[in-house]
């Protein structure tokens, strides 16, 4: 929001064009891959969550971004000198961002005003708690340029060795920045145990050799205080679920088949062929 009313956000415009086009067959046929499991498992509507993704994305937070900011634009127009922000807007300048959107953010509409004097006077009580808005602080918003040229300055790397052939990303925690280890963060922990029951139910029939060396190494040292040991009955299912996944032998996906031949899918199931081909 802040960044909106300084004039240094993508245009409406913007959003349209980049679309946020979601390839449904590219998820169905590189998510069994990856996760051991069918699309469809996870996302019993496939088409209704990717719309609704879609939707919030390039509709519905940008349109509740300009209805708060009608609200407490004069705040957010502060400046505050910073070395962080001149080389964020350095960048800007550079790549002509704020001449070709930044200018060019679409006007509020009556519904955004509508909805902003709503906003203003609606008493931020109870459940409309959330709606209470504070300006972030000169020490937030220099955290925030940081971010950016810190993301820039990496993205740029990971550029540098993809050329070179020598991009290794590391199996971070996007939550903490950490290593994804056991016991490092609760919600992996979760994560990892509801993966792996998912997976026993279907007799690991998709599980590849990598997903199984991940979870196994995930899982290789039990005397590690996982949040899953809370409950007794549920930390018996993932020891019984883990005996059963290493006497499994896996079978070997063919990604690459998958990636150049955009009619394989999931027609020949690997639990009957034991190794993912395309059915052609």
């Amino acid at each position: 929001m802040v960044q909106v009313a300084k004039n240094r956000y993508a245009s409406q415009q913007y959003h349209d064009f980049i679309g946020f086009q979601v390839s449904k067959s590219l998820l169905e046929r590189t998510f069994p891959i990856v996760y051991g499991v069918e699309l469809k498992d996870v996302l019993t509507h496939e088409g209704l969550a990717i719309g609704s993704y879609r939707f919030a994305v390039s509709r519905m937070i940008p349109q509740m971004t300009q209805i708060a900011l009608r609200t407490h634009k004069k705040d957010m127009m502060k400046e505050t000198p910073n070395f962080a922000k001149k080389k964020f807007l350095y960048r800007l300048s550079r790549s002509d961002y704020e001449k070709e959107w930044g200018k060019d953010y679409t006007k509020p509409d009556f519904g955004t005003r509508f909805w902003s004097v709503i906003l203003r006077y609606m008493p931020k009580i109870g459940p409309f708690r959330a709606l209470a808005f504070n300006n972030p602080t000169p020490q937030t918003e220099d955290m925030y340029f940081k971010s950016i040229n810190t993301t820039v300055d990496q993205y740029r790397i990971y550029l540098q060795q993809v050329r070179a052939g020598t991009l290794e990303l590391a199996n971070s925690d996007f939550d903490s920045g950490k290593e994804t280890t056991a016991a490092e963060y609760s919600l992996t922990d979760e994560t990892y145990a509801k993966l792996l029951d998912q997976l026993a139910k279907q007799k690991f029939n998709l599980t590849s050799p990598a997903l199984r060396d991940n979870i196994l190494k995930f899982y290789s040292d039990l005397s590690l205080p996982l949040e899953t040991k809370k409950d007794s009955v549920r930390w018996q299912s993932v020891l019984l679920s883990l005996d059963q996944l290493r006497l499994v032998t896996p079978l070997r996906l063919s990604l690459s088949r998958l990636q150049t031949d955009p009619d394989c899918g999931s027609a020949a199931h690997p639990s009957q062929t034991r190794s993912w081909v395309c059915p052609k």
